[in-house]
């Protein structure tokens, strides 16, 4: 059993704001459900420009940057690679269906859809737009 995460909730998880609790107590039922975390390879990358920009602004410091990476990595998450051949295409036609600007959200949603599974995100737009498309995304809440 598996679910797809997003950089969102990465970030949530490990960044206070008013979602992090909602995050800590999914991450905690899909631990004790026995469900491996998965996600495309570019979530680090949206992770740290998430986190360069919360230090950025100075809602972040520095040096704490290294523990959450740290603690991201304790996470075992399943990072999957992105196959040109396979996933360029697929990732495309979801990106326009989902009327998305940027096709790192479509990466997310067709790693769920090849793995049989659902993709966990906070972005309100996201969950709306693939709702709509009934694509497997579901709200953190």
């Amino acid at each position: 059993m598996s679910v797809v995460v997003d950089a969102s909730v990465i970030v949530a998880l490990f960044v206070a704001d008013q979602r992090q609790g909602a995050v800590q107590n999914q991450l905690q039922r899909w631990l004790q459900a026995g469900e491996e975390l998965h996600a495309p390879a570019v979530l680090p990358y949206e992770v740290a420009n998430v986190l360069a920009r919360l230090v950025f602004d100075g809602t972040l410091e520095a040096n704490d940057t290294a523990e959450i990476w740290f603690d991201l990595a304790a996470l075992g998450l399943v990072l999957h690679p992105f196959d040109l051949a396979e996933d360029g295409p697929r990732v495309a036609a979801v990106t326009l269906s989902l009327r998305r600007r940027h096709a790192t959200d479509s990466s997310y949603v067709c790693l769920a859809q090849r793995l049989g599974t659902t993709m966990w995100t906070l972005d309100g737009a996201l969950i709306r737009n693939a709702a709509d498309l009934g694509l497997p995304v579901k709200a953190v809440s």
